[in-house]
């Protein structure tokens, strides 16, 4: 059986947390490709799973997500800061770069580089979507500005 990212189904009711962990596998496996058309292939089917992302940082997060990304007050606010942009600004860079990537226009030196960009920018994405950004409290779960999660959503 082949467990290549490539051959995942993209499909509606895949979470924030699958669909960034996908498009770190993807651009993982992009990064490794040496045959032009398995290329084209892995930034057809990152791009897929960018823009399927991009609906779904706009859509509450799913309870099981919450449970996933809740973390303690001082767990929260030890957490790293990443790259300081929110996600979907991070996810636009990285479907932008992917377009590039399949515009098949790019010297092999600008490719290389691009790709490497794109790898890092997905990979701070993912860790961004996957950092605990949910406190629980004594009155139930918010979010790190207090609101409660019922009324939160990514966008």
């Amino acid at each position: 059986m082949n467990d290549s990212p490539m051959m995942s189904v993209i499909h509606a009711k895949m979470d924030l947390l699958e669909l960034a962990s996908l498009c770190e596998s993807l651009v993982g496996e992009l990064l490794e490709a040496a045959h032009h058309p398995t290329r084209m292939a892995l930034c057809g089917k990152l791009l897929c799973a960018l823009e399927s992302l991009k609906y779904v940082l706009d859509s509450p997060v799913p309870a099981h997500c919450v449970q996933a990304l809740t973390g303690t007050a001082e767990e929260v606010r030890s957490m790293p800061f990443l790259l300081g942009a929110e996600s979907q600004t991070l996810r636009q860079y990285c479907a932008s770069l992917t377009l590039v990537l399949l515009s098949g226009t790019l010297l092999e030196e600008d490719r290389q580089i691009i790709t490497g960009l794109l790898f890092d920018l997905v990979n701070h994405l993912r860790d961004d979507i996957h950092t605990p950004c949910f406190i629980k409290t004594p009155e139930g779960i918010v979010n790190m500005y207090g609101d409660s999660v019922e009324t939160f959503s990514w966008a």
